[in-house]
């Protein structure tokens, strides 16, 4: 008997399992003869076939074995939708249903072919084959949730990485700041953020005016963007000692320029939009006041 043709439905259900190369090699060919001839949409083999590849093929991660309560998870919920929506023959018209009464009924109509009701060992094929589609359907699933697990982990574990980066370079920022701290004449500022901004650091000012910056919380440059160091005596305008660029990290370690620097002057420190200003364009993102530390005095 010849093997009757895959309708649509029936293909729409083994989509997944079609894109991960999981089905019976005349499952697959069944499936191919129905995309072929198929007037329908088939939305579902385009969206599949355009990210699971992707997914599956991620050779360089190790596959985490999911949960073994999964699996369990999803035929229960399976298992509920069908409790509360079941096909029976309950929802098909009964004979008595679809025959109109004798007294209405009009001239004798040719009856139509009767439909050939499949035989069992078709009947076993096909219920084989949505067996097949359904272990295929709970397979990706099971991939999807390990790809999921795997993202998940690699994502907090990128961010762990990150941030052990940032208090590297900070630490080393501050490490630089204390040795300078600790020189004669030194002098010492707290640099707190500037209105709207989250940047904050130490600083100390060397015997020769230079600023030893340490700097973290700063929002990455871009373009022709620039961090500048003014350094502010009193009423004096504000003095330039340099610049510096900061990456996605957001922390800084930068020396200025040596400049006149007393006890009291003002260290700021603008994000300018270019470099070469010779009076702040910029907002103030942290500012503190140069101070002699107790120790040495």
């Amino acid at each position: 008997m010849t093997e009757p043709r895959m309708t649509h439905d029936e293909a729409i259900e083994l989509a997944a399992a079609y894109v991960l190369g999981a089905l019976e090699s005349t499952d697959e060919a069944a499936v191919r003869d129905h995309l072929a001839t198929c007037a329908e949409s088939h939305a579902e083999f385009e969206a599949l076939g355009g990210v699971m590849p992707s997914l599956i093929e991620l050779g360089d991660l190790e596959l985490v074995e999911p949960p073994a309560s999964l699996g369990t998870r999803i035929m229960a919920a399976a298992a509920a939708d069908l409790a509360e929506h079941p096909r029976s023959a309950a929802s098909v018209p009964s004979m008595a249903q679809a025959a109109p009464p004798a007294a209405e009924a009009g001239p004798a109509q040719p009856s139509a072919a009767p439909t050939s009701f499949p035989a069992p060992a078709e009947r076993a094929e096909r219920a084989e084959r949505r067996e097949r589609a359904r272990t295929g359907r709970i397979d990706w699933v099971l991939r999807i949730a390990a790809v999921v697990a795997i993202a998940a982990v690699g994502a907090w574990g990128l961010n762990l990485q990150r941030q052990l980066d940032q208090a590297q370079r900070f630490d080393r920022a501050v490490a630089a700041v204390v040795q300078a701290a600790g020189q004669p004449d030194a002098k010492t500022v707290v640099l707190k953020s500037g209105e709207g901004a989250r940047a904050s650091g130490i600083a100390a000012v060397a015997a020769d005016g230079s600023v030893v910056l340490a700097m973290r919380d700063l929002v990455a440059t871009s373009g022709s963007q620039v961090y500048e160091a003014w350094v502010i005596v009193g009423k004096q305008a504000p003095v330039a000692v340099g610049g510096f660029t900061v990456d996605s990290n957001g922390t800084a370690a930068f020396t200025t320029r040596p400049a006149t620097t007393p006890p009291g002057a003002v260290i700021a420190v603008t994000l300018e939009p270019n470099e070469g200003n010779t009076a702040p364009k910029g907002p103030i993102v942290a500012a503190g006041v140069a101070t002699v530390p107790p120790t040495s005095s």
